[in-house]
Formats: C-alpha cells, sequence, structure tokens
C-alpha cells in the first residue's frame, strides 16, 4: 500500500507521514523532498514551535514557487516531469489528492 504526501500530494510513500499520535516517518517524499519529522520541526523562537499544518503550507508554497522540483527523478515517474520538475497538468492533479486548488492556492 501507498500513502499519499500531505505537502505534495504525490501517492508514493511507504508508509503514512504521521502515526496516530502525530509523530512524522521520517520518510523523504521522493517528489517534494520533505522530510516527515525533521521539515516539519520548525522552532520560531526559543520552545516555541510553528504548528505541523503551518509547515506544510509554507512548504507546499516554497517548492511550487521554485518550480516544483522532483527531489528523486529516479523514482518519480519520467513521464510527470519534465526537466527534473514535476509537468504542470500532472501537479495540479497531484494537489487534488491534498484537497489543493492550484489556481486558487494563495487565496
Amino acid at each position: 500500500m501507498k500513502y499519499i504526501c500531505p505537502i505534495c500530494g504525490y501517492k508514493d510513500l511507504d508508509e503514512p507521514a504521521y502515526d496516530k499520535y502525530g509523530d512524522g516517518s521520517y520518510d523523504i517524499c521522493s517528489c517534494c523532498k520533505f522530510q516527515f519529522g525533521y521539515d516539519d520541526d520548525v522552532e520560531v523562537e526559543e520552545g516555541v514551535f510553528m504548528e505541523i499544518p503551518e509547515t506544510h503550507i509554507i512548504y507546499r508554497l516554497n517548492w511550487i514557487k521554485e518550480g516544483a522540483p522532483v527531489f528523486n527523478t529516479e523514482y518519480y515517474p519520467k513521464n510527470f516531469q519534465l526537466n527534473g520538475k514535476v509537468k504542470k497538468e500532472y501537479l495540479i492533479e497531484q494537489l487534488k489528492n491534498i484537497n489543493i486548488d492550484y489556481y486558487n492556492i494563495n487565496k
């Protein structure tokens, strides 16, 4: 069984991004490069951490702004990528897996 990345919507995680306690799997998405349990552990000031959903939003927006680069081009389907980036038509569909509308992502 494969699981969906909550950042980019790619359906290829070997295990859920988070367990039932909210702990990250430390798995890295082969599409967007987000590492669950690491990239979402953001301290904004001493002892104060950003909420996980907020880290997902910020990471996703930056990743898309950079052109949606594919982290591991060997494992991400070749027909979904162009020059090491997710093709826009596939990105739009992929984001639907996590209920994100590409055209309204900044709203």
